[in-house]
């Protein structure tokens, strides 16, 4: 799918969280009828399962009514108020036999996290606390016999239940949340870009816009297709401060597994505008400036340390190289000669 403004992608963002919506209700409806079964034909409980029953039914037909029409926070703050305290329900005759009841209060933070933010992950998490806590003292000093349970297995079949269900349910959350970040960070692309209204096309096909880490320096025919000649260059040379502070001063380039994806998350930037500010200081890509800075380590450490105390293994892993193959080409395309001929040149300087 092609955009034209962010306006589009802005709807997408929101068309995604009504479609996790619809399909998590779907989903609980589902398992709830599901458990509804389980507590009749399994555990021999008419009233859980009239219950269980009664929410699903709720849910499914409350969720129509509103389906075309409703503010997205409200409906979640809603249902993660109101869920926990059902949940808290069952749990209180389910907790002298297994705490594992509590497996449906988990995907709550990860719920608000998605829709609410980061503020509300702490707040819900507090929350599900509060009635895990609650329906411990309420067993304490209270006796909740609605059922009992004589056989074993009985327990095992619901808690296996709880389980695949709960997964399921982290499964959907999940998937809709990595999309839903996807579609973010392009919608952040847009409003960052230094001129407004331009009819920009960017690919948003479910991938993100990626730095082709072994690729060549981009062309200034391509870097001009996307950015301006009379661009801010400014903010740029800002980004690539913040760029250095993480890789270099904060040392990522260690990290043998560090990716642009990460650096944008950690920068809340994208991965398009921290290959621009790259190739505007002089590097080719993302690879080759980490590369650099993993090499000017490597010289760092070899003029440090004894060479004929520390093995070279030490030096290249201590600065983000997996191995000596890796190590010795990236070394020679920067350098221009071998790691080798680079410790004995050093050594004949310094016998000099």
């Amino acid at each position: 799918m092609m955009i034209a403004d962010n306006k589009l992608i802005g709807g997408s963002v929101e068309a995604l969280k009504r479609k996790l919506i619809s399909q998590y209700v779907n989903l609980m409806s589902g398992i709830l009828l599901g458990y509804a079964l389980v507590f009749y034909f399994v555990i021999k409980d008419s009233f859980f399962a009239a219950c269980m029953l009664a929410y699903a039914v709720l849910m499914f037909y409350t969720f129509m009514i509103i389906r075309k029409s409703y503010n997205i926070k409200v409906l979640v703050h809603l249902y993660m108020t109101y869920a926990p305290l059902f949940a808290g329900f069952v749990m209180l005759d389910f907790w002298k036999y297994s705490a594992a009841t509590a497996m449906w209060l988990l995907p709550v933070p990860l719920g608000a996290h998605i829709f609410l933010g980061k503020k509300y992950i702490y707040i819900y998490s507090f929350y599900i606390f509060l009635i895990i806590v609650a329906v411990s003292v309420l067993n304490r000093f209270f006796k909740f016999d609605y059922f009992s349970l004589s056989d074993v297995r009985v327990m095992v079949i619901s808690d296996t239940f709880v389980g695949l269900v709960n997964l399921a349910v982290f499964t959907l959350l999940l998937y809709y949340n990595e999309k839903i970040r996807k579609v973010e960070i392009e919608e952040n692309i847009l409003n960052k870009l230094p001129f407004s209204g331009a009819n920009i096309q960017i690919q948003t096909n479910d991938h993100f816009i990626k730095d082709e880490i072994t690729a060549p320096v981009q062309t200034a025919e391509k870097d001009k297709e996307i950015f301006p000649e009379q661009e801010n260059t400014e903010k740029y040379v800002a980004l690539f401060e913040e760029v250095k502070n993480i890789v270099e001063e904060k040392a990522y380039f260690k990290d043998v597994d560090f990716t642009i994806s990460q650096l944008a998350n950690i920068l809340k930037s994208n991965n398009l505008y921290i290959s621009k500010s790259i190739r505007f200081n002089g590097f080719s890509n993302f690879s080759h400036y980490l590369n650099t800075c993993r090499i000017e380590n490597v010289k760092k450490l070899l003029h440090e340390n004894d060479i004929s105390k520390v093995t070279l293994m030490y030096i290249y892993t201590e600065s983000g190289f997996s191995n000596q193959s890796t190590f010795n080409r990236v070394f020679k395309q920067i350098e221009g000669i071998t790691p080798s001929e680079f410790i004995a040149t050093m050594k004949a300087e310094n016998d000099n």
